[in-house]
């Protein structure tokens, strides 16, 4: 017997297959979830069996997120909660809490993963059906970035401090790799940057629902009357927020606004300038020169060698 699977029906499934508590059937005349029980057993042709689906398979879920993690934090507390041998599901979870950002990315990765699994165990009823098959991607509804996060103009009164902060994290981190002179060093060179043009600063800054201040992304024009060349004076994310696309969509925004504002050059001088940002640098158009990366919306760079 042909059952269709509905979006309710998929979510049902992809739900029941984590109860392994319980054993539930398709009953393909009412297209409904059923429990297995004497008036309900598996036939292959009114009730169907669910494909299988265990604690292994659930496990492997969970790395397979981790693995895919870019928040150095999350993914360090989450490996050790994968390697912790008994309660695992539990200590995940209880990590999981920490970070409520990465815990709705949890739930929206194990959803689309698990539909996924669902509509291809259809697809091969399908088959067996003589039917052809459908797309088995569940279709992406949701974007997590701005249903988590604010976007807005930077406000040089409003958002001084807390970028600041930022900055002063930034040091603080790279004081826990090298020696605190060296952190020291770096955290000059940033502050005298972050100060070159400050009352010319715009930017825009990333915030939580509730108000945290999540990152931001600051420019001025340098030479300070220029109005073709701005300095990118800082870009950064805080610590827990890292790893959910914060900085490249800050970044993309700042490139957009300042090139339908009418620079032409747009330059990085940082000292320090991580390698996963280099990677968007060159994606972004940049060119390095020396120890700067610069930008060209008009494609004159050859001009400046």
């Amino acid at each position: 017997m042909v059952f269709e699977l509905t979006d309710a029906l998929g979510e049902a499934i992809a739900k029941a297959l984590e109860n392994q508590d319980k054993k539930f059937l398709v009953d393909a005349k009412n297209s409904a979830l059923v429990e297995e029980d004497q008036n309900a057993c598996p036939d292959g042709d009114r009730f169907y069996e669910l494909p299988p689906w265990d604690s292994a398979d659930g496990f492997s879920l969970m790395e397979d997120f981790v693995n895919g993690l870019h928040s150095p934090m999350a993914y360090t507390d989450l490996q050790a909660a994968l390697r912790s041998g008994k309660g695992v599901f539990r200590g995940f979870k209880d990590v999981l809490k920490r970070y409520p950002l990465i815990e709705r990315r949890w739930h929206y990765f194990k959803s689309r993963a698990l539909l996924t699994y669902v509509n291809s165990w259809y697809n091969s009823l399908r088959e067996s059906w003589g039917l052809e098959k459908l797309d088995s991607e569940p279709e992406d509804t949701e974007d997590l970035l701005c249903d988590d996060f604010t976007f807005s103009e930077y406000d040089f009164e409003k958002d001084r401090q807390n970028a600041l902060g930022l900055l002063n994290q930034a040091v603080q981190e790279i004081g826990a790799e090298y020696a605190a002179e060296v952190a020291q060093s770096f955290g000059e060179l940033w502050r005298a940057q972050f100060e070159y043009n400050a009352q010319a600063q715009k930017g825009f800054v990333c915030k939580t629902f509730g108000g945290d201040f999540a990152g931001c992304v600051v420019w001025s024009p340098c030479p300070k009357d220029s109005s073709k060349a701005v300095l990118i004076e800082g870009l950064f994310v805080e610590k827990k927020c890292r790893g959910l696309g914060i900085a490249r969509e800050l970044f993309e925004r700042a490139l957009d606004s300042l090139q339908a504002g009418g620079a032409q050059w747009v330059i990085i001088a940082n000292t320090f300038v991580p390698d996963l940002m280099q990677g968007m640098l060159n994606r972004s158009g940049f060119k390095k020169i020396g120890s700067t990366w610069i930008a060209d919306f008009l494609g004159d760079l050859n001009a400046l060698q």
